[in-house]
């Protein structure tokens, strides 16, 4: 059997493949943690795929994770694990082997998203924990100079804005992800409320919820808006928990397709992820299969 792992920053999804499948046989799910460092993690990693494969070695392997990284699967920086120059691909053959690929997790979603729909051009984008980009660019994944390419979390929207996990101040995902709101109502309410309650308070326009998440979608739909136009692709797909929720994907879709560029002819299809269980765990499977040969 195949191994596929998405390391994110709140949850690890793990998933046991049959090698001529991209539908799981065994899936499994625990919480990522990283305070706790990344021994307990490789630990709590390893024991979940060795009882999802009945404790044998997977033929192929694929790990896709939150932060960049470079050709040889270490992860060069991420903000959300607190991992900096890590060597993952490294550190994971020793347990499971050669055959295998670590891609950052919203490559491999893209990846998956452009295979499943035939597409040349396409971005994704999630928004949960925090905001990422994936983007498949002419049938590649566009990785750029730095394997950074598509860290939108990490730009900035608003001069001396909220404080990002990245140490700045003013980026993307610390106004309009899931971590973002909920810092952003802790300081001007002193609750701590999961997302769900936040959005539960702003559908009924309760202040300062609904003034906060509107402004949250808001800033994003804009971004997203100048990504499209720039890069003219033919699909954005939406993933991650908060597109979930309808008041707040609503909002999103509607700015973007009211505002983008509309030269003759150019129509832009906006949609959710089709690719399940998990795009981020099926699109760095695909891509280790094709390297090792795999069926894909």
């Amino acid at each position: 059997m195949d191994l596929a792992v998405d390391i994110g920053g709140t949850k690890t999804f793990v998933a046991a493949f049959d090698e001529d499948s991209l539908v799981p046989r065994e899936v499994s799910q625990f919480p990522t943690e990283p305070h706790k460092g990344f021994e307990d993690f490789l630990r709590r990693l390893t024991e979940t795929g060795k009882e999802l494969l009945g404790g044998e070695q997977p033929r192929i392997w694929a790990i896709s994770t939150a932060g960049a990284v470079d050709n040889d699967g270490n992860v060069l920086w991420s903000p959300n694990l607190a991992w900096k120059n890590l060597p993952l691909k490294q550190t994971a053959s020793r347990f499971f082997g050669d055959r295998g690929f670590v891609e950052n997790d919203c490559n491999a979603a893209a990846y998956a998203e452009a295979w499943i729909r035939g597409s040349k051009n396409l971005a994704y984008v999630t928004v949960s924990t925090g905001i990422g980009m994936g983007l498949v660019l002419e049938g590649k994944v566009y990785r750029g100079s730095h394997y950074a390419a598509g860290e939108i979390g990490h730009t900035i929207v608003e001069e001396e804005g909220p404080l990002c996990s990245c140490g700045r101040r003013g980026c993307l995902q610390a106004v309009s992800s899931g971590r973002g709101l909920e810092n952003l109502i802790w300081s001007l309410t002193g609750e701590r409320l999961s997302c769900e309650e936040i959005f539960e308070k702003a559908k009924i326009k309760f202040e300062p919820y609904s003034k906060v998440v509107s402004r949250g979608a808001k800033v994003l739909a804009r971004f997203l808006t100048n990504i499209v136009d720039a890069l003219d692709v033919e699909v954005l797909v939406l993933g991650g928990g908060l597109t979930k929720n309808e008041f707040y994907r609503n909002a999103l879709v509607e700015y973007l397709q009211r505002n983008y560029y509309a030269t003759p002819g150019k129509k832009i299809s906006v949609e959710l992820s089709k690719v399940q269980p998990n795009p981020g765990a099926v699109g760095a499977l695909l891509l280790s299969r094709r390297r090792f040969g795999g069926i894909v």
